[in-house]
């Protein structure tokens, strides 16, 4: 299938967009930015000189004022607008990409796909944690029944980050969320796409460091999957110096796997009943590989760097379609709507 060159402009100038100008100029074959939007006119000017391209401070005046001279927008803002942006985008005649999390309610997510469709325009979501290698590996993997019945899922997050990483709006409840939307969401959005959307038996939530937060930074919960196989998470901010881990750990009834690292990117241990299977296994390590750095950000790494990747499959007409986050979101207030009062 023959790539399409977009025309880009993007939403939102602060932590993540470095990311997706990373992710354009990796792919300029087939994009080229030409907008840029943000509420900081300080911050605005510096980009759009740095990159010589138009800048709004008003995203509904990017839209009318690049109405046939753009085709695709990236929005990259503060979480609890990208419901609104993204709906804007599409009546405005917009293919979009919204950053995590879509929005804090599943139903919304749903409202943007049926939109969408409705006005013929694509909505993608950045899941990039998708497309690590070793993700690839462990869905082969279990497609191919390599540790037969599964018996139980285990999810740890275990991360680091600083007072200073709710100096902004990440402190605000209604515009950042909480700890799974903010920081979770990639990982539980791992844990449905092999496993399905699990029922939630029960959370717990603490607050062991940011106390200044009105929300929490550690979260626990236990939860049943489709098939009947029992879960669990961990999902902390609370490590000290710096990232400790992130890891799934899978046991079926031929075997386990454990992908950790510091973002589900590194294969810790497998072992396998089968010699078959243990052979199997060895073969998809050659083919994906096990070479991922996760993003840094100073005092702690991030999720793993694929916006590139992301960009190149919507080039390609392979893009994750904003209806898979759908599952992603419904995870998350689950988990919340059993939390221990």
């Amino acid at each position: 299938m023959p790539v399409k060159k977009f025309k880009i402009g993007v939403i939102g100038c602060g932590t993540i967009f470095d990311r997706h100008i990373e992710a354009i100029k990796t792919n300029s074959a087939n994009y080229k930015l030409v907008a840029l939007c943000d509420s900081d006119k300080r911050k605005l000017d510096i980009r759009s000189r740095e990159y010589d391209v138009s800048g709004f401070t008003d995203h509904k005046e990017m839209l009318k004022k690049m109405k046939g001279k753009m085709d695709l927008v990236a929005i990259a803002t503060p979480n609890s607008l990208h419901y609104q942006q993204a709906m804007d985008c599409l009546a405005a005649g917009m293919n979009i990409l919204v950053e995590k999390p879509i929005d804090f309610r599943h139903q919304r997510v749903k409202e943007i796909s049926e939109f969408a469709k409705k006005v013929g325009k694509k909505a993608y979501a950045v899941l990039q944690v998708r497309f690590n290698p070793t993700v690839g590996m462990v869905r082969e993997a279990l497609d191919k029944g390599f540790l037969g019945d599964i018996r139980s899922v285990s999810l740890t997050q275990r991360w680091q980050r600083p007072e200073s990483y709710f100096d902004s709006w990440r402190a605000d409840l209604d515009v950042g969320g909480r700890t799974l939307y903010e920081v979770g969401i990639h990982y539980l959005d791992i844990v449905q796409l092999l496993f399905g959307l699990p029922r939630v038996l029960g959370s717990a939530t603490f607050n062991n460091k940011h106390k200044h937060v009105k929300f929490e930074d550690t979260v626990f919960s236990i939860f049943q999957f489709p098939s009947g196989a029992s879960g669990s998470l961990e999902v902390t901010i609370a490590s000290e110096p710096s990232n400790l881990e992130c890891s799934l750990s899978i046991m079926g009834s031929e075997g386990f796997i454990k992908i950790g690292g510091r973002a589900l990117d590194a294969i810790e241990r497998a072992s396998f009943a089968s010699k078959i299977s243990e052979d199997k296994w060895n073969n998809l390590t050659k083919k994906y590989g096990n070479s991922l750095e996760p993003n840094s950000y100073g005092t702690h790494a991030g999720s793993c760097p694929n916006h590139p990747t992301l960009y190149a499959e919507i080039a390609a007409g392979r893009g994750i379609a904003i209806e898979e986050a759908i599952n992603s979101i419904e995870f998350i207030e689950r988990v919340y709507e059993k939390e221990a009062k």
